[in-house]
């Protein structure tokens, strides 16, 4: 009976060519555009998560119990041989490297300004983070460089310093002095993140332990997973690894709490997009469907005359949308998914908004991302529509008067 009532459907639709090919092509565009939309907000999303964790913040963070919400220098890892071999046992996980990041004061010729002093592994820091990408003169700190700083392009401006220029850096030790030392600038750095491009300055980790005497120590253990889907199980095992007392491990969503709600934003933002959806195809196919039973009532009057139940009427009008909706979805659904792998492969170019883009952690240029639960959210909403477009006609023909129906004009 199905197969039945979905050729009868069919036939139904092809009686009215011009209000069908209109209504599907209606349902077409509507649906190739939120496609795209779902497949764009995939993609853009994806695009700030990484860059975000690559930047400098790493998929997973070891620190000292407390370090993260106090800041402290005091509060150090003493000793990462534990850590370490922890890490080189874990699986997914890319790559790591140690750091020692404490706030402090710049000062060139006269001019002074606010500094994050990052002490980093050259080496090791190519393959966590993409802060090398970011020199845009002047070089990457070389191994054995003791003296080399590289600096937020922002920051150099401020303290009126260049190439080879001489800069102080002072900041506090586990101790409580106020420690100097002398550096000279390297390379600088533009990523178009406020927080890197007006304070970040970047000296060797060898440097930063000598110079603010914590020996050994470090300040974070940054960890790069092969995938964000390993995340979660790279924090639960490192967890159960260390002493809960003695380190705290942090995701990248725990670190910065600004992630997580951009994270959230996407996800109220893709049931907008459904909520479009189920209006969309609920306004173009219960117009059309109301049009096409207020032409057909003396066509369904004289079925139930006939004998037709109103259960059987009820199906065929449900399934005419049904149809009707299939294939406007399904030609939708066709270019939105021909125009986000096209963009996809090619990308989006958004450079005009170069600037906003950058302080969100996005590249100007975007590359949608069709996803199979994107998909399958687009087509179960049209199907939802669909049904619940039909509902209504198809009530409203299964309780007509075949008398009545037989006279309408």
């Amino acid at each position: 009976m199905f197969r039945i009532y979905l050729q009868l459907g069919l036939r139904n639709l092809l009686l009215y060519p011009i209000r069908t090919g209109l209504t599907v092509l209606g349902l077409a565009i509507g649906i190739a555009a939120l496609t795209f939309l779902s497949a764009m907000n995939d993609g853009w999303l994806q695009n700030m998560k990484i860059n975000f964790v690559l930047t400098q913040m790493g998929h997973v963070q070891v620190h000292a119990k407390g370090f993260e919400q106090s800041r402290r220098i005091s509060d150090y890892i003493h000793d990462t041989k534990d850590i370490d071999k922890n890490l080189q046992n874990t699986p997914h996980i890319q790559s790591f490297t140690h750091r020692i990041r404490v706030s402090g004061l710049a000062s060139a010729a006269g001019a002074n300004a606010s500094v994050l002093v990052s002490g980093i592994e050259p080496e090791n820091e190519k393959k966590v983070s993409r802060l090398y990408s970011f020199v845009k003169q002047g070089e990457w700190l070389q191994a054995g460089d003791k003296r080399g700083v590289l600096l937020g392009d922002v920051l150099a401006d401020r303290l009126s310093v260049g190439l080879g220029d001489k800069v102080v850096l002072m900041a506090a030790s586990p101790d409580g002095d106020i420690a100097s030392e002398v550096f000279r600038v390297r390379g600088l750095i533009h990523s178009g993140v406020m927080d890197v491009d007006n304070l970040l300055a970047l000296v060797p980790l060898s440097m930063a332990q000598q110079w603010l005497g914590l020996g050994r120590g470090v300040t974070d253990v940054v960890i790069r997973a092969d995938a964000f889907t390993s995340v979660e199980g790279i924090s639960k095992h490192l967890k159960q690894a260390l002493n809960g007392d003695a380190f705290e491990v942090l995701r990248w969503q725990e670190i910065d709490p600004m992630a997580e709600q951009w994270t959230m934003f996407a996800e109220v933002y893709t049931w907008i997009v459904l909520l479009v959806v189920i209006i969309v195809v609920l306004a173009e196919v219960l117009n059309t469907m109301l049009m096409s039973m207020h032409d057909r009532i003396r066509e369904f009057g004289l079925m139930s005359a006939l004998g037709t139940g109103q259960k059987q009427l009820f199906a065929m009008v449900v399934c005419e949308t049904l149809v009707l909706v299939a294939m406007g979805g399904i030609l939708g659904f066709v270019l939105g998914a021909a125009c986000s792998l096209y963009f996809g492969e090619y990308g989006l170019d958004l450079s005009q908004y170069a600037t906003a883009f950058s302080f969100m952690y996005m590249s100007p240029i975007v590359y949608p991302e069709l996803t199979f639960n994107g998909c399958a959210r687009i087509l179960i909403a049209a199907m939802l529509g669909a049904v619940l477009a039909g509902l209504y006609p198809a009530w409203k023909a299964s309780r007509l008067n075949p008398s009545a129906a037989m006279r309408e004009v």
